[in-house]
């Protein structure tokens, strides 16, 4: 006995050197398990993104995962699908509790941040930002990561790109200088201040091309937030219950702390009149269903333009020049940064390398540029100025129709600012990149930055409402009524039925909740 007494510790102390030797030798980090370089094990996981399929998503997916091999010893799954196949397979998939690696969220990957959040479907990345994502992190400032989350955590990696709303009128250069409009003197805030520009412009249009009678004179603008209203809303795309942001106050007879119905006030009634008035004046045509050709015949004035912070100069086809003026109220809100990101599912195998993957697409210019336009001389070319461009390349040469891998924007994916681009889409040194960013930091950030409604105490009343609103909304917003009585007799059906339907309730209730967040900040 005494005998194996002596041995085992022995044994026990000629282990500990052993490893000892070989973490010495390893740094004190893992062994690699198969990794080039790398100490960290080999592991493979799902990435779904709300983008439709392209013919060369199995070969970018391959160089994507050479790529990730190097750096973090990974390879992933990345699945492309229609909205449609999502919006089927995604929810049940999530709700099964499938772990389905990272996930895009928000509105072009058809999956709301806020309530899958809530549900659990995703992964709280509080820890994980802090110990693999800290470049990730430092991209917004610490009140957006705050606004992000849900319950005291973090579930979701905002997109940084256009976060902001930076509206503008796009204009026709060459109908602007035939017609003699000094376009520099144009003071642009919303659609609803340019209807005096637009009515002297669309006679001078009849004088010198009545040959373009037969179009309308722009584009449509018709949604209320953000082309018409600069105010904050707590319902999405529904105006039930918004308020006014400082300095701006777009409606009359309301602080920014208080929550009022858009619908009953007398700036949505001359709204709804005043795109009345527009379609009759064949400024805004009564539908455009099917009409995006007219785009492109140089008929047309202007557009409403969303995101750009650089035009390019033929927007629409080489028949005529593109310019814009961009509005003097840019503003932001929490929807902003819950409309697109990345996330990681609740139930990832691999969560902290997840979070790696995700910290490259975000802080990495390289793959960045390669999730959204593929291998170099395959996809794209560098060309003798060191400008990144299309043609050339052996499968994005042709027809844009005829791409063989794709993405521009590509919101779910990640960072928009490091990607690489050729300059008709970002300009000339990347300005529409740098102007992006600016606009970001001078963006009026309104009170309630980070509050997210509870619907549960008002769902019955938010359903019934929302009927209502879909209802009279889209007749109204388009300028289809006949004339400006029936444009006020709709306007006051529209409000009775709303209040009959307990309207009143979503506002107070909104108000209340607001309320309580806010006494919880101070």
């Amino acid at each position: 006995m005494k005998k194996h007494w002596i041995i085992r510790p022995l044994i026990y102390l000629l282990i500990l050197v052993m490893v000892l030797a070989v973490t010495a030798c390893t740094g004190g980090k893992k062994p690699s398990a198969g990794g080039e370089g790398d100490d960290l094990p080999f592991v493979t996981l799902d990435w779904y993104l709300g983008l439709s399929p392209m013919p060369d998503n199995e070969m970018v997916n391959d160089a994507v995962n050479e790529y990730l091999k190097e750096k973090i010893n990974a390879n992933v799954n990345i699945h492309y699908w229609e909205s449609s196949q999502w919006e089927t397979n995604m929810t049940t998939m999530v709700s099964a509790g499938q772990d389905v690696g990272i996930i895009g969220f928000g509105s072009q990957s058809k999956l709301d941040y806020v309530v899958h959040a809530n549900r659990g479907s995703f992964y709280p990345l509080d820890e994980l930002l802090d110990k693999y994502g800290a470049d990730t992190k430092a991209l917004f400032p610490d009140e957006i990561w705050e606004s992000m989350k849900i319950g005291g955590k973090i579930y979701g990696i905002p997109s940084l790109k256009d976060n902001c709303y930076i509206i503008s009128l796009i204009y026709n250069a060459e109908m602007a200088d035939a017609l003699g409009l000094d376009m520099e003197s144009v003071e642009y805030t919303n659609w609803r201040q340019l209807e005096p520009f637009l009515t002297e412009v669309v006679q001078k249009r009849h004088e010198v091309f009545p040959e373009y009678d037969e179009y309308p004179l722009c584009g449509g603008a018709e949604l209320e937030v953000p082309y018409n209203f600069a105010i904050e809303t707590f319902l999405n795309d529904s105006y039930l219950a918004v308020a006014n942001i400082d300095p701006f106050f777009d409606v009359a007879g309301y602080d920014d702390d208080t929550v009022f119905n858009l619908y009953e006030t007398d700036e949505y009634r001359e709204f709804a009149r005043s795109r009345q008035r527009m379609v009759e004046k064949n400024i805004f045509a009564y539908d455009y269903t099917g009409k995006s050709e007219w785009n492109y015949t140089g008929a047309l004035f202007g557009w409403v333009g969303w995101g750009y912070t650089y035009m390019q100069k033929h927007l629409f086809g080489d028949a005529f020049t593109t310019k814009m003026i961009v509005s003097d109220h840019i503003w932001t809100d929490t929807n902003n940064y819950f409309s697109a990101g990345t996330a990681i599912s609740a139930h990832c195998a691999e969560p902290e390398r997840a979070m790696m993957i995700l910290n490259l697409v975000n802080t990495d210019p390289e793959f960045a540029t390669m999730m959204r336009f593929g291998i170099e001389e395959k996809h794209y070319i560098i060309n003798e100025e060191g400008k990144m461009q299309f043609e050339g390349s052996e499968r994005n040469g042709g027809d844009r129709a005829d791409y063989g891998y794709y993405y521009w924007y590509a919101a779910p994916v990640g960072n928009l600012t490091i990607v690489n681009a050729p300059e008709d889409l970002i300009g000339p040194d990347g300005i529409m990149l740098t102007e992006m960013m600016r606009y970001n930091k001078e963006a009026v950030i309104p009170n309630h930055m980070g509050f997210v409604f509870d619907i549960e105490p008002v769902a019955n009343e938010l359903a019934a409402c929302t009927n209502v609103v879909m209802e009279y909304r889209d007749v109204l917003r388009k300028g289809q009524l006949s004339s400006q009585e029936e444009v006020d007799n709709t306007v006051d059906e529209f409000v009775a039925k709303l209040k009959a339907n307990n309207v009143d309730k979503i506002v107070a209730e909104v108000q209340r909740q607001i309320d309580d967040w806010q006494s919880k900040k101070k």
